[in-house]
């Protein structure tokens, strides 16, 4: 009889065992599919809208998605409001936000549109934006992008304060106001290509920035207090005027910079101090060059654009490479032809896919069968804890 117990005991954990591994080797096979099955139910595209309506147009596109699980919001059409600002502001996990393809009212952003957006990397704003308002996407520390259209005039105080992922910030050659602490402390801000019509670099403009080298055009009259303040990396500064700019001590302050004059100019010297050295060592050859305008943001034109030029690379490519290849790179078009042009992401770094790609986290499959597998192990130590205290 003892002999059938512990034969008994013994079956009994090789059940549980059997039943361990199965339900180990499930979660191993089902957990891939079932993150890429939450990553797709957390797009939401919006092609319409009423003006301050949009959080009804985004339940009714999410189609009872929980909010928390929404990963990118598309808005194709329509014109934002500051409600609509709001609305977007309502799902917390977003990391892709593209309006390129609708419109923001007056072509204003308002003030505090999307201040610290925990998950958001990258946004691209609407297509007929003049004016970025004061602290509008402040505190953004994981955004990687932001994209602007070519009808960007102004960027207000602090707008992209503290956004300290950014590496680079593209925008349009016609800018020609520079709010206070507009960049300050982008921690990974490393190139700015400043356009020729900004004349004043406001009070703490780039503050804490990492910026290495910065090209000033000769229209530039005045550089505010704390404005490269703490930018440690900076050394160069390219000056390409005939007058000399005002600045104060604290403009340069904490950093140890040596701005390049033309050989043929004077009267500089007012700009020296425990900061700053002047060297006039620039050739007559050396010209400024103003930063590009990139093309307007039209949903429809750039999406024509993308796929022309799309199809241009794809034509080349398969005059060179094997048949093998030719197949993929015809699959991958035809994928990219499926989706709405306000859905491509060509202008999204790899960085950002990269990151929203190992940036998943736990989904409702994974949790059940996390939960699952502790059962069973606690079902075990129970089960053995018990069988020693009976021996």
């Amino acid at each position: 009889m003892k002999k059938m117990r512990q034969e008994t005991k013994k079956n009994i954990l090789r059940v549980f065992m059997l039943i361990l591994v199965v339900v180990m080797f499930l979660g191993i096979i089902i957990m891939p599919f079932a993150g890429s099955a939450s990553a797709e139910e957390g797009d939401v595209v919006v092609t319409s809208f009423e003006t301050g309506k949009l959080a009804e147009a985004i339940e009714e596109a999410k189609d009872g998605v929980d909010l928390n699980n929404i990963k990118k919001i598309a808005v194709s059409g329509g014109v934002l409001n500051e409600a609509d600002y709001g609305a977007i502001c309502g799902y917390p996990n977003t990391e892709y936000i593209e309006l390129a393809g609708c419109e923001t009212e007056g072509g204003i952003i308002p003030e505090n549109a999307m201040v610290s957006r925990n998950q958001l990397m990258y946004i691209s704003l609407p297509k007929n934006t003049v004016t970025i308002g004061a602290r509008a996407f402040s505190g953004n520390r994981n955004l990687l992008k932001i994209s602007m259209p070519a009808g960007v005039r102004n960027i207000g105080d602090y707008a992209f304060e503290g956004c300290e992922k950014v590496e680079e910030f593209t925008v349009p050659a016609e800018l020609e106001t520079l709010g206070t602490g507009a960049f300050s402390d982008c921690k990974a801000l490393k190139s700015f290509a400043l356009p020729e019509a900004i004349k004043e670099i406001p009070d703490n403009c780039f503050a804490k920035c990492s910026l290495t080298e910065l090209h000033l055009g000769p229209q530039v009259r005045s550089i505010g207090n704390g404005a490269f303040s703490d930018c440690h990396s900076l050394t160069d500064i390219y000056f390409y005027g005939d007058e000399p700019f005002s600045a104060s001590e604290g403009t340069f302050q904490n950093l140890k910079v040596t701005i390049h004059m033309y050989s043929d100019k004077e009267g500089f010297e007012g700009l020296e101090n425990n900061f700053v050295t002047v060297a006039y060592d620039m050739s007559e050859e050396s010209e400024y060059v103003p930063p590009r305008s990139e093309n307007p943001v039209n949903a429809d034109s750039n999406a024509a654009a993308n796929e022309d030029e799309e199809a241009a690379e794809v034509n080349e490519e398969e005059n060179v490479s094997e048949a093998a290849d030719d197949k993929e790179e015809t699959s991958g078009k035809a994928v990219d032809e499926e989706k709405p042009a306000n859905d491509k992401e060509e202008n999204v770094p790899a960085s950002v896919n990269a990151t929203a790609a190992s940036g998943g986290g736990f989904n409702t499959a994974s949790v059940i069968i996390i939960a699952v597998l502790c059962v069973v192990v606690g079902v075990l130590a129970t089960l053995l804890a018990v069988g020693k205290k009976r021996r």
